[in-house]
């Protein structure tokens, strides 16, 4: 080989290292800066909580979509209490989280009275305080779920061993009570008694309206093919939550039902857009 030729084959293979080098470096900065660090919001756990008779798969396939098919967030706790109140729970919450933490909390007696649910609530959260050190949630609420976190609400305001709550979603919560006439012959339970329109519990809740923090922005979402809880109970909630920040969306589609709603890409829309502008 040449003089010349091997001068061409070594700038040949220097420009390619080069081209490399600087083609390697281009892409890990490219992906570092599209992996942005998590705002302060988003490090905010999210807390959900189920409606009557609901269980671990009520929010289940809801969780799974945002963690797997949207990428909002991930479920890295599960805390279940018991009818006596006791706590127990499968994982946990990161110091420092990559993506927004989620959180499944189920009632062992998923029938029970608004205010034992409301008692339950407020025990997790208590975990979420002392155990991991957590000082603000969003809560996501189905059903009479909506109902135990408002009432959960009411009961701690002036307290400082629970969470503060930043966000606070409810679907389809029964705030007027659940007014088919079927449900009460065909569902038992104390929290029947509850849901009923006009009930000892809901009026109670509402006399106490003043006692929720005005700062927690609150969005309320209804369903226009809701079977169980109708429109107008669904968004009743505005009348609670009067001195906070309020928003209300209606999902307009017949053949979404009232568990459908917490199965729906349209509520998970919905959702992400109002935690975290997704």
């Amino acid at each position: 080989m040449s003089v010349k030729s091997k001068q061409s084959f070594f700038w040949s293979g220097f420009i390619i290292i080069v081209f490399f080098t600087l083609y390697t470096i281009f892409r890990t900065t490219n992906v570092q800066s599209s992996e942005k660090p998590l705002t302060a919001e988003e490090k905010y756990p999210t807390v959900f909580v189920h409606g009557y008779k609901g269980t671990y798969n009520s929010f289940r396939t809801m969780l799974d979509r945002f963690e797997n098919r949207h990428g909002w967030g991930q479920k890295t706790l599960e805390i279940s209490v018991s009818d006596s109140g006791s706590i127990r729970y499968k994982g946990t919450l990161p110091k420092n989280p990559s993506s927004p933490p989620l959180v499944q909390v189920i009632f062992e007696d998923n029938r029970a009275s608004l205010d034992k649910q409301a008692i339950w609530l407020e025990n997790a959260m208590k975990l979420l305080h002392h155990q991991f050190n957590v000082s603000t949630v969003n809560i996501v609420a189905h059903s009479m779920g909506g109902l135990a976190s408002t009432q959960y609400l009411e009961n701690t305001s002036n307290e400082s061993f629970v969470p503060k709550p930043h966000k606070f979603i409810t679907i389809a919560t029964p705030f007027q009570g659940v007014t088919k006439e079927s449900y009460g012959q065909i569902n038992t339970g104390a929290a029947v008694i509850d849901l009923k329109p006009g009930s000892r519990a809901l009026t109670k809740m509402y006399l106490n309206r003043h006692l929720i923090p005005p700062e927690i922005n609150v969005l309320s979402i209804a369903g226009s093919g809701d079977d169980v809880v109708n429109v107008q109970s669904a968004l009743e909630s505005r009348t609670f939550f009067e001195k906070n920040p309020f928003q209300s969306k209606i999902v307009y589609d017949p053949t979404i039902s009232h568990s459908g709603l917490h199965e729906t890409m349209k509520v998970d829309r919905l959702v992400g857009d109002y935690l975290w502008s997704k």
